[in-house]
């Protein structure tokens, strides 16, 4: 259990780090409610962000099997080996964002379990005219209004989150990338069926994502709420999704090169907790 998954999208860096020095004390942008609504009602603030037309962050919420994904690049080399991944998602109408956590099982249903806690916030266009950004930089925000950050991870830049499409009782389309190189099939149930899984390849396909999107395994035994509830709040996936560990005790010093790429110092360092990571 002490070990940490990066079981989210690759790492390309870009503006969003950038603009730390305009968050408020607490990490969080203050965003403002949007005036657009669909049938369901419910909080829409994060709907200008999302490709999704209408997003609704409270219909969102609740538990997502992954039965499919493309992550190619660093943030694919910890999950070749995941079985049941599964994403937790809640929507926070104080903070106005949607908090996260994934996990899943390494190996085999009976494999070793790894995750991470995230959230998700949206930039709206009165908050982004507030931001002292270059011509450059505003462009690269508006392509990725809505993003994902880790607050226990800092290290790992925010990355971008679009829901493509969903009808929140069966499938959700999710981009976790600027480009095409990351991509998640959600279903409200672990095994909805091939032709479910077809259908939504299909879609992705008419939107210019790869034909090499694969099956994430979902074949361990089936958790009801209150069962997955008590294993989240076990202190042992408490310090998973935290980044709460013990020190580590190295037997020979670890030289890490200022001058790689941000890439590979990060992956150096999640090495030191995470042995077979990227083996």
């Amino acid at each position: 259990m002490g070990e940490v998954s990066l079981a989210q999208p690759k790492p390309n860096g870009g503006s969003m780090c950038e603009i730390a020095a305009d968050l408020d004390a607490s990490g969080i942008l203050n965003l403002n409610a949007g005036s657009e609504g669909d049938d369901a009602g419910g909080p829409l603030i994060m709907s200008a962000g999302m490709t999704m037309k209408n997003f609704n962050p409270a219909r969102y919420s609740g538990r997502w099997y992954e039965v499919a994904s493309l992550k190619l690049g660093f943030a694919g080399q910890g999950q070749q080996d995941c079985h049941c991944t599964q994403g937790i998602y809640s929507y926070n109408d104080a903070k106005q964002s949607i908090e996260v956590e994934t996990f899943c099982v390494h190996g085999s249903p009976t494999g070793y379990i790894t995750g991470i806690r995230g959230r998700v916030q949206c930039v709206t266009d009165r908050e982004l005219a507030k931001l002292k950004l270059s011509e450059f930089e505003r462009m690269q925000m508006l392509q990725q209004k809505c993003y994902l950050r880790f607050p226990n991870l800092p290290f790992i830049p925010r990355q971008p989150y679009n829901v493509l499409d969903t009808d929140y009782d069966s499938y959700a389309l999710v981009s976790g990338a600027k480009d095409a190189s990351f991509i998640q099939i959600y279903s409200r149930t672990p095994n909805p069926g091939r032709d479910f899984i077809d259908t939504q390849k299909a879609a992705l396909a008419k939107l210019g994502y790869s034909d090499d999107i694969v099956d994430t395994p979902q074949d361990c035994e089936e958790q009801s709420v209150e069962q997955l509830e008590a294993m989240m709040a076990s202190p042992g996936m408490e310090s998973v999704l935290n980044n709460t560990f013990e020190p580590l005790r190295l037997s020979k010093g670890v030289q890490l090169n200022p001058f790689t790429s941000n890439l590979e110092t990060i992956k150096k360092l999640i090495q030191l907790y995470l042995p077979k990571f990227g083996k």
